[in-house]
């Protein structure tokens, strides 16, 4: 609709239902949506980089973890070991004792025989 700009014609113009803007283009749209996508790209990358190390290093730690729970199941077993080598050990020097009362004993008894046998000559 052609509007003549004469000075009375002018002063309606507010009246009238027009916008004076220039008509947005599809490619406005389709560069804000670029942009968008781009930003998001870009938040997504620094988000990988600032927390990969992080998941490396979680990585890290529960590789850490399991060797750990490994060396000591190892630590225990052998702890295990050691105590059950020194339980004999304590067994064996007990019974050895025992063994030494007895000799004592019965050397006691032979030089007792002995000097019996010596007496009756």
């Amino acid at each position: 609709m052609a509007i003549p700009f004469r000075a009375g014609r002018t002063r309606q113009l507010t009246h009238a239902g027009l916008v004076l803007t220039r008509r947005k283009w599809p490619a406005t749209h389709l560069l804000l949506g670029a942009a968008a996508g781009v930003f998001v790209a870009l938040l997504l990358i620094a988000g990988f980089f600032l927390f990969a190390p992080e998941s490396e290093s979680v990585r890290e730690l529960a590789s850490a973890r399991s060797e750990m729970r490994t060396l000591q199941k190892t630590l225990e077993e052998r702890t295990l070991h050691a105590r059950m080598s020194e339980a004999r050990a304590a067994e064996l020097e007990r019974q050895v004792d025992t063994l030494n009362e007895r000799i004592r004993a019965l050397q006691d008894e032979v030089t007792f025989f002995r000097k019996a046998q010596e007496g009756k000559r």
